[in-house]
């Protein structure tokens, strides 16, 4: 049912000021954030239509940009073929398949992590995904009181938010170094009168 909704808003994802906006204020921390080079390989999971990726892959070696909803990857690759990019490609996988054996020196997901179930699973196979001296960047809500995405839309979200020393302790526990946490950006919402921090955590594997 998710990937199905996201399938159906991928046309018209980008018209929202908001969505644009952070996007550029995640990827402007990611890239002020980490030491990018163009001998680096990134790996964005759930990419949307690839705001973020946009603006690292011209930092990076190579760019794959992985989602499950074909429809965003869709649209991704009509401004892939209109800015005639050859260092990133779309990618419709799922990295907690067997056969995924891809390594890469920097991963990074934006406002993905609250849609997905068990958070504790996906970090750790970020962790294995990763290159040793690789990067792994987070950007999600700062833990809030479900009014952010509120309830009509409950079947696509399982999380209000993170406690981003939580998350810096898995990171920990997970041989992860170098573990940073600040604030991104925050939206602010008219419909409820309420601010919302997007956190950026960022670690290096050992």
């Amino acid at each position: 049912m998710t990937t199905e909704r996201f399938d159906k808003a991928a046309a018209t994802w980008d018209k929202k000021p908001r969505r644009v906006q952070l996007a550029e204020k995640i990827s402007t921390a990611i890239i002020t954030r980490l030491p990018l080079d163009k001998n680096m390989s990134g790996m964005e999971f759930g990419c949307g239509t690839g705001l973020v990726s946009l603006a690292l892959a011209p930092k990076l070696k190579t760019l794959a940009a992985l989602d499950t909803s074909q429809g965003m990857l869709d649209v991704l690759q009509e401004k892939i073929d209109e800015q005639q990019l050859t260092n990133m490609h779309c990618l419709n996988a799922d990295i907690f398949n067997d056969s995924y054996k891809e390594q890469y020196d920097l991963i990074f997901c934006s406002m993905t992590l609250h849609h997905l179930k068990d958070t504790d699973a996906v970090l750790k196979r970020f962790s294995e995904l990763l290159n040793p001296g690789g990067y792994l960047a987070v950007a999600d809500l700062v833990t809030e009181d479900g009014s952010f995405h509120g309830p009509t839309v409950k079947d696509l979200y399982f999380h209000n938010g993170f406690d981003t020393e939580k998350l810096g302790k898995t990171l920990t526990e997970l041989s992860m170094a170098n573990i940073h946490t600040d604030i991104a950006h925050t939206i602010t919402k008219e419909t409820t009168q309420k601010d919302y921090p997007i956190f950026l955590l960022t670690g290096q594997k050992q």
